[in-house]
């Protein structure tokens, strides 16, 4: 079970990431706030430049405005909640926090508790 982080309003699930750079095995440990609205997951452009990621590919994305952008593609390996995923296509914006979106999230059950202000992820 985690607890929503309270220093942003409305309150938002955040929760602890490693990421790994599978050619060189640098890693960076990091938050990472839960986004049920995006479809890629990303991080932050600070944290690619700290592991020295390349990029591997371009992937084409859209924010709410809905203006589409193709924006470099990097892969890393990703532990969140207890479990690794390997080789997650992942791109980067200027943000604080990774952006964990349904391709990190569909891999889990997720309970929100708003009320209480906490949260679980779990793998099935």
């Amino acid at each position: 079970m985690y607890r929503y982080d309270a220093g942003e309003q409305p309150p938002v699930a955040i929760v602890p990431v490693t990421v790994t750079d599978p050619i060189t095995g640098a890693q960076a440990s990091l938050s990472g706030k839960l986004d049920t609205g995006a479809a890629i997951s990303v991080l932050p452009i600070a944290t690619v430049a700290d592991l020295g990621l390349a990029p591997q590919s371009d992937v084409w994305v859209a924010g709410y405005d809905t203006q589409f952008v193709q924006l470099p593609a990097y892969f890393v390996a990703l532990e969140v909640a207890g479990c690794t995923i390997e080789m997650l296509k992942v791109t980067a914006s200027q943000r604080s926090h990774m952006l964990l979106g349904r391709d990190v999230l569909s891999r889990f059950v997720a309970t929100f508790d708003g009320k209480n202000l906490t949260f679980d992820l779990v793998d099935p």
